[in-house]
């Protein structure tokens, strides 16, 4: 236990400093890109920070592989096979990237499977940004998956760590800049002209109510989702997701206040970039898998079909709506497992 508290203590540093890193990066990024849509050259100093990314992909199957081979103190639970695997992998979505940074007919492909909803140009340097950003972002986070030992390491490490007010304001506030970054906010748009593209306006009461029961709905999809999974399938391949999900509740539902602000922050958070940033770019159902792959607890489970939906709900508000209704329905997904447990708790 000691050594998973040790990872745990030296990933999340990690991750504090990448946070900085990788906001001033991004910044830097959006800044060097082109405003104007162009298909000549744009400044070489731009097209050398965003093949910088990557790069860190092949670093972070590299640092995979070595901490499957190389014996260290932290005793990393990585088989080599999963190693190489991981590492293949990286190397696959770095070499996509490069491509994407590189060649104007694989954007162009990329175009094809953006559908109705999306603005996604192949000529605006700015997407170029969005998606190899979202590849990077999906390397890392298989990173974490794999360095922390599956699901089941996942769930350790959570209950090791305990994770509280200052863990749940970072990851928010990453999401929060990366979204406000990526659209341009005091770069190429002023604060107005920013909340618009993220869709965030003042609820109207209509707006509200609607988000309240796509929440409701979306919880009740969760509960059918994971009832059908639990019926067709063993309760081996399902006691790891329950273990990460109980471990998720525990650290975070002390109290039903604190459980309140998790599910507000983690909501805003997640909306803000994913449908307010991301989904105007590239569609509704490209952005609600991108979103599903985010949830790394739920890799390799059927559980992730279900985030997908879940954020396809939440897209549909963002296109009829709002971001602000998405985030209403957002905070109920994710408030009502606490408040069921507390009035299970209270009436047992």
């Amino acid at each position: 236990m000691a050594t998973i508290l040790i990872r745990v203590v030296i990933i999340e540093s990690a991750h504090a400093l990448e946070l900085i890193i990788g906001v001033l990066y991004l910044a830097i990024l959006i800044f060097l890109a082109p405003t104007t849509r162009e298909k000549d050259d744009p400044s070489p100093w731009y097209r050398l920070a965003l093949i910088g990314l990557p790069v860190l992909m092949i670093f972070l199957g590299t640092n995979v592989l070595l901490a499957a081979v190389a014996p260290t103190e932290l005793a990393y639970d990585i088989t080599r096979e999963t190693a190489l695997i991981y590492a293949g992998f990286a190397a696959t979505l770095s070499g996509m990237a490069w491509y994407v940074i590189q060649k104007r007919t694989l954007r162009i492909w990329v175009s094809r499977f953006v559908l109705p909803g999306g603005t996604y140009d192949p000529d605006r340097a700015t997407h170029t940004v969005a998606v190899v950003v979202a590849l990077f972002m999906i390397v890392y986070t298989g990173a974490s998956f794999v360095l922390l030992g599956g699901l089941d390491g996942i769930a350790d490490a959570i209950s090791q760590s305990q994770p509280g007010l200052l863990e749940i304001s970072a990851t928010a506030f990453r999401f929060v800049a990366v979204a406000f970054i990526g659209v341009g906010a005091l770069l190429h748009r002023d604060i107005n002209a920013t909340l618009d593209r993220l869709g965030l306006t003042v609820p109207t009461w209509r707006e509200f109510i609607v988000g309240l029961g796509m929440g409701l709905l979306a919880f009740g999809l969760m509960i059918v989702g994971s009832i059908i999974w639990t019926l067709l399938s063993s309760p081996e391949a399902i006691s790891s997701v329950n273990e990460t999900s109980m471990e998720l509740v525990s650290a975070y539902g002390d109290t039903l206040l604190m459980a309140l602000l998790f599910a507000f922050l983690s909501g805003f958070s997640e909306e803000l970039l994913f449908r307010g940033a991301i989904q105007p770019v590239f569609g509704l159902i490209p952005t609600s898998i991108f979103f599903g792959l985010m949830h790394v607890q739920y890799w390799f489970t059927p559980a992730i079909l279900i985030i997908v939906v879940v954020g396809l709900l939440f897209g549909w508000l963002r296109m009829r709506y709002s971001t602000t209704s998405a985030i209403t329905a957002h905070l109920v997904y994710n408030f009502l497992p606490f408040l069921l447990i507390s009035v299970l708790n209270t009436t047992s």
